[in-house]
């Protein structure tokens, strides 16, 4: 009763039904286009950010290891007792302070 019924309204409705399938295959069709545009325009656009991203990062390590070398070069080299007096001065932080030096202390032994 009821299948028959419905056989009735689509025949009788032909032209509603085509114009609402012609609405969803055109919304479909819209949706998919869109998508595929938007995609394309944020891919483009990440590609270019993440190019002079590469580029800047690119330039501050070349000005960071510039920058280094500089200054390692104007700083004067330490004197033997310089240097004996920073070892005590090392030992001596290392025996005060474990928590900031626990494998150098003994203490993960």
């Amino acid at each position: 009763m009821f299948s028959s019924r419905f056989a009735k309204l689509v025949t009788d409705n032909k032209s509603a039904w085509k114009a609402g399938l012609v609405v969803v295959v055109a919304g479909t069709v819209f949706k998919v286009v869109y998508f595929n545009f938007s995609r394309g325009l944020m891919v483009d656009h990440m590609e270019r950010r993440h190019h002079q991203a590469t580029e800047h990062l690119r330039g501050a390590r070349e000005f960071g290891s510039k920058m280094a070398k500089t200054r390692e070069d104007s700083v004067p080299s330490l004197t033997p007792e310089q240097k004996e007096q920073l070892q005590e001065y090392l030992k001596l932080m290392k025996a005060t302070q474990p928590d900031i030096y626990p494998k150098e202390s003994g203490r993960w032994d």
